[in-house]
């Protein structure tokens, strides 16, 4: 059976650590290697990661392997959008610098996807690291905008993953794809847009997912493409960034598809919260920059919401 060709965009951020596992595992695919090419992008590290890229495709046995260093931090959105606008695949993938893949774990992603040219996305089954825990078997969404890691459970108000018991075994539609590790029909991105660098990280997937539905397309999960994926290693969950980004990237999200007027009540609601949250942000110093971030993303609405708007109706 041929096997089309397909692009890899791995975009790195300060992966001197796991950089390297994450390449070797891609180059051991049970994929034909003429029939693949690894795009490399680096969003501006800081750490040694270029100097570890550039001897790890020294030493590559795949020729096709393309590295863009970035002089500016340019976030998900934008620093994989260098590697699309590059890639020449008839399938992308997306993958974390922090995600080691199964040797079929491309192999089977196409698979999915030679089934129906209606299907965009396909979504990897995604362990927490070496865990045999779920991180992500899809992505759901609620009624309120946020979006969940279906695999994900509360553990005494922090959040846990579910063990693997075979649950999440069956191939099925989903609401969003994982942008960890997920594969995106090119031809379809060519008709609905890139990723939208409104979002610098966070939900910048959910909102490609949801411009896709409204075209008609379908987002699948393959439980048979496993990742494993040590979750949140350039960002760290609650950390002031990563409540900014998650929030406005909620908020755009529902601004973007969710009927204006429950995008306007919502936004309303979290905007008293964010006054109420900056009050106990002033009461308790060592919060205070936690709590700064639901204001910062509360103004950023109110001083773009005619560009939004907009954006809303020619999506």
């Amino acid at each position: 059976m041929l096997t089309p060709f397909c692009s890899i965009i791995i975009l790195n951020y300060n992966g001197e650590q796991f950089i390297k596992k994450t390449l070797e595992s891609v180059l051991a695919l049970d994929y034909p290697s003429a029939d693949f090419e690894i795009i490399i992008i680096d969003n501006a590290s800081t750490d040694k990661s270029r100097n570890v890229i550039n001897s790890l495709i020294r030493e590559s046995v795949n020729p096709l392997t393309t590295f863009i260093p970035l002089n500016n931090n340019l976030g998900f959105s934008g620093g994989n959008n260098v590697g699309i606008k590059k890639a020449k695949g008839k399938y992308i993938l997306l993958l974390n610098n922090d995600c080691v893949v199964d040797k079929n774990w491309l192999s089977e992603l196409v698979s999915v996807a030679e089934n129906n040219e209606k299907i965009f996305a396909v979504n990897s089954k995604i362990y927490l690291g070496n865990t045999n825990k779920i991180q992500n078997a899809g992505i759901r969404i609620f009624p309120n905008g946020y979006a969940q890691d279906i695999g994900a459970v509360p553990n005494n108000k922090i959040q846990d993953y579910e063990v693997d018991k075979g649950q999440y075994d069956k191939e099925k539609e989903i609401d969003a794809a994982c942008g960890a590790a997920v594969l995106y029909r090119t031809s379809i991105l060519d008709k609905i847009g890139f990723l939208d660098e409104s979002f610098f990280l966070y939900y910048e997937d959910v909102e490609i997912s949801e411009r896709a539905k409204k075209h008609g397309y379908q987002i699948i999960y393959a439980p048979k493409a496993v990742v494993h994926h040590l979750h949140a290693a350039s960002a760290e969950e609650w950390s002031p960034f990563f409540i900014y980004h998650s929030e406005k990237g909620r908020l755009l999200h529902m601004a973007y598809h969710f009927p204006f007027i429950i995008f306007f009540k919502e936004y309303i609601k979290f905007f008293v919260k964010s006054i109420l949250r900056l009050g106990f942000g002033i009461k308790h110093p060592k919060r205070f920059m936690q709590q700064l971030q639901y204001m910062r993303a509360s103004l950023f609405f109110l001083f773009h919401l005619p560009i939004l708007l907009i954006k809303r109706i020619i999506r």
